[in-house]
């Protein structure tokens, strides 16, 4: 990680891309979460991502994985 308070944004920027994405109606890959991050100047490991996924699930944010052969794209559900 870059310093120490883009750790403690990073999930706010996890939020907002697949925020991003939802609006674009697509999902996104951990290798495009990633590449998204880095363009804002946050360096981060998949497992810090995917802890954040999960800290966002357990915030009430509807975010689902979807397996696409090896890979798994990230999105929220759309609600009613």
């Amino acid at each position: 990680m870059a310093k120490h308070s883009d750790g403690k944004l990073k999930i706010l920027y996890v939020k907002d891309i697949l925020e991003q994405t939802r609006k674009e109606g697509r999902a996104i890959t951990m290798r495009e979460l990633l590449c998204k991050l880095a363009e804002r100047g946050i360096s981060a490991e998949r497992k810090s991502v995917s802890d954040d996924l999960r800290l966002l699930r357990q915030y009430g944010l509807p975010v689902v994985g979807i397996r696409r052969g090896r890979q798994t794209a990230y999105s929220l559900k759309n609600t009613p």
